[in-house]
Formats: C-alpha cells, sequence, structure tokens
C-alpha cells in the first residue's frame, strides 16, 4: 500500500499554486526579484546536474543516432517557436 496517489504530479499543484501567488498582486518587487535570481540559480544547478550525469563512453557507444534525433527534435521546437513568435506578434 502506497498511500495516497495525487491525480497529477505535485510539481504541476506547486506550478498552479505559484501562479495563482503571483497573480495576484501580493507580492512586491523586491521579492519577485529575489525569486527570480533563486530561479535562474536552480536552474543552472539543474543543468549542471544534468551535464554530469552524462558519460561521453556511453554516448560514444551509442552512436550518432540519437546525437541526430535530439538535433532534429530542437529544430523542431525552436522552429516552432520562432514561426509563433512571428506570427503573433
Amino acid at each position: 500500500d502506497r498511500g495516497y496517489e495525487w491525480p497529477v504530479p505535485l510539481f504541476v499543484v506547486g506550478f498552479v499554486a505559484a501562479v495563482g501567488l503571483r497573480s495576484t498582486g501580493l507580492l512586491e518587487a523586491p521579492v519577485l526579484d529575489a525569486a527570480r535570481t533563486l530561479q535562474l540559480a536552480l536552474l543552472g544547478m539543474a543543468l549542471v546536474g544534468l551535464g554530469a550525469g552524462v558519460h561521453l563512453a556511453r554516448l560514444h557507444a551509442v552512436g550518432s543516432r540519437p546525437l541526430g534525433l535530439g538535433l532534429l527534435a530542437w529544430l523542431l521546437i525552436a522552429g516552432t517557436a520562432f514561426l509563433a513568435t512571428q506570427t503573433l506578434d
């Protein structure tokens, strides 16, 4: 028995709560600036953590197909975002 299981991941609940709090206008500019700085620091640490988990020998062993697929996916996402910003502006 694992206990209660949330119908959505808890990070989604936290995100919605943060959006709700931000939209109330109760947070002062210094609090928002500190939150922005913390956000950037945490994102940087997360990216370093992801990069530290990459083993170049394993990456080389699987070949270039996953790298090509990742590049193709990145191009598709970047292209879609670019087109969306150009057409919605």
